[in-house]
């Protein structure tokens, strides 16, 4: 009898631990891209008021890092013809202080392209910033609904970059 009741309770004991144990969430870079609080006017002044569209967002795993691309047009480019700008910053993910986001850090400047202006103009300065170093910035707010399941509320403990998104580590709190 005791050996019937032994395997019972250890299946059990299981079962409580992958409901509510540590878990891992998934944030799709759709996700990411809908919900991105950085602004290209934020990160670099010389954008500041330029309405720029949210970046498109790529998954780095073997270095751990986020690559966003801002691409637009400005229509009045400095030589009155239109300006094609693509700017790509990569960070490393990490969780900021209060557990309920992600900041990107180790920001740099990987890439900077612009189609429709002379070299000698001024704003061609801005490709030679290439590996440019940046302060932290705010990504997104982990989702809440995600960190609720069934009645039980988690906290993130840790961020990781994967093959089909951010892996955001759970806890029940």
């Amino acid at each position: 009898m005791r050996h019937c009741i032994a395997p019972v309770l250890i299946a059990l004991l299981s079962a409580c631990a992958t409901m509510h144990g540590p878990q891992t969430l998934t944030v799709s870079t759709t996700e990411i891209e809908n919900q991105v609080q950085a602004d290209l006017g934020g990160v670099m002044a010389m954008f500041k008021g330029v309405d720029a569209p949210r970046p498109e967002v790529s998954l780095m795993p073997l270095s751990e890092r986020l690559l966003l691309e801002w691409k637009f047009t400005l229509p009045d480019g400095p030589a009155g013809s239109p300006l094609g700008v693509s700017i790509e910053l990569s960070g490393k993910p990490a969780l900021n202080a209060a557990r309920n986001g992600i900041d990107l850090t180790q920001v740099r400047i990987e890439d900077v392209r612009l189609a429709g202006l002379p070299r000698f103009l001024g704003l061609a300065r801005l490709v030679d910033q290439k590996g440019m170093t940046l302060p932290d910035l705010s990504l997104m707010t982990l989702p809440s609904d995600r960190l609720r399941q069934s009645d039980v509320a988690y906290e993130a403990t840790g961020v990781g970059v994967g093959f089909t998104g951010l892996n955001v580590d759970i806890v029940p709190r």
